[in-house]
Order: structure tokens, then C-alpha cells, then sequence
């Protein structure tokens, strides 16, 4: 899989049960939207400290859920989408993890978590991930891969970090991607909120497609921690 360097996959280093809230991760932990645990078509409640449910008060608004226990976004009539009960914020020079396991019915312009239409996270196609910062002023960074990453009717595994400094590191499937030169702003420590799920700002920009699992942290996860998280959501998926 000719993606890049940094492999992630590597033997557990400690029992297959291990939980994304271990080693103190509970601490940093913004949202933990676990796959089959407490998730309906109105409400996906947060299993993390910070009780931030997504919810859609919107009959005609609400994804469904899917068979394997996440939720499954159609975007192919009315728009379905989700909001948060409580703000994320990151200032600047704060670390953040994103976490997730989709499957994408599509990947043009697709945003996973947002704010506003300035403040958002984004898999803009095959090869290109994009991230909006707007504290405390409109900020872009573009992150482009040699080949494509993203397909669809298949579970992917996406991790996104940003360090302290604003330097990124985009993994998909346990492959680190390296970005080619083309990629713009790829150091970028400005301060972002995320309020909105599967959409920008409610507004456009719908995701199309499965949810399975999502985990946010305020704090670029790394070493051992950044291993096991990433082979508990391939193991739970049986990615790879």
C-alpha cells in the first residue's frame, strides 16, 4: 500500500481490551461517539467524561442507524446531519486528535465535524483532506496524498493530529500519509470550535455515508497510545 511511512500497525502492546478513555486519555477525551452504545436516529450519547451528545431534534434531519451500530448518513434526499450539545473549542497552539472509523458512500466535499463555514474538517476527495481554523482569523490547510487514500463501500480508519507547533500528522488504515509538496499550510496552530456533525454549519457540505465509531481529544495522542488506539478501532472493525 504505497501510501507513505510510519506504519502504525504493531503487536498490542497491552490486552485486547484496552479502552480509548486508558492511560489517563479519559482526561483529554472532547467526545467518545462509541459504535452500538447508546445511539438512536434522534441522539448518539457521548460515552466520554464530557456528556456531549449529538443529537437531531429534526424528524426529517435524522440519519439512521446503521446494522453494524453506528450511523448511517443518506444524503440522496433530505439532508441528515446531527449537532452537538456542547461547543469543542481548541484554542491556538492546543493539540487535538480525530478519530474515526466510515464508510463513504461518496468523498467529494464531505465534512465530518464543523462550527461554521469557516471552522471545519473535511475530506475534499480521493487524495485531499482539508482543515478550516478561524481564531483568530480564517486559516486553511490542505493536506494532499501521492494516491488516493479515500474509496468507497469499505471501513476506513482516519486519524488526524495536530502537535502544539500546528504540524500534522494524517493517518488512514494504520499507513501515515506523507503530504506532497502540493499540500498548502501544512503547519497550521489556530484555534477552531466544532458544534456540528456530519455537515458545515448545517448548512452544506452533508457527509455521505457510515459513522461506525468517532473519538476527539485534546491532546495529540503518540508513542504506545497512538498504537493501541489505532488497533482497537481496527480490531473492533476488522480493518487491515
Amino acid at each position: 500500500m504505497p501510501l507513505g511511512l510510519g506504519i502504525v500497525n504493531e503487536p498490542l502492546e497491552t490486552p485486547t481490551d484496552w479502552m480509548p478513555l486508558d492511560e489517563g486519555l479519559g482526561a483529554n477525551n472532547k467526545l467518545w461517539l462509541q459504535n452500538n452504545v447508546n445511539v438512536t436516529s434522534a441522539a448518539w450519547l457521548d460515552s466520554g467524561p464530557n456528556e456531549n451528545n449529538a443529537e437531531q431534534t429534526s424528524e426529517g434531519n435524522r440519519p439512521s442507524v446503521s446494522a453494524d451500530g453506528g450511523l448511517s448518513f443518506d444524503q440522496s434526499g433530505i439532508a441528515e446531519f446531527m449537532d452537538f450539545t456542547k461547543t469543542i473549542t481548541i484554542s491556538n497552539n492546543v493539540e487535538f486528535t480525530i478519530a474515526a472509523v466510515v464508510t463513504l458512500n461518496s468523498f467529494n466535499n464531505i465534512v465530518l465535524l464543523s462550527d461554521s463555514i469557516q471552522e471545519f474538517f473535511e475530506i475534499m476527495n480521493a487524495t485531499r483532506v482539508r482543515f478550516k481554523a478561524n481564531d483568530p482569523s480564517q486559516f486553511t490547510t490542505i493536506l494532499i496524498a501521492s494516491s488516493p487514500v479515500f474509496t468507497t463501500d469499505t471501513k476506513i480508519q482516519i486519524i488526524f493530529i495536530r502537535d502544539s507547533v500546528g504540524n500534522f500528522k494524517w493517518i488512514v488504515d494504520g499507513v501515515t500519509i506523507t503530504p506532497t509538496g502540493s499540500s498548502s499550510n501544512t503547519t497550521n496552530n489556530r484555534g477552531f470550535d466544532v458544534k456540528n456533525l456530519g455537515s458545515r454549519n448545517d448548512a452544506d457540505r452533508y457527509f455521505d455515508g457510515i459513522i461506525h465509531e468517532m473519538l476527539f481529544y485534546d491532546v495529540a495522542v503518540g508513542g504506545g497510545q497512538l498504537t493501541r488506539l489505532s488497533n482497537y478501532l481496527n480490531n473492533k472493525f476488522s480493518i487491515g
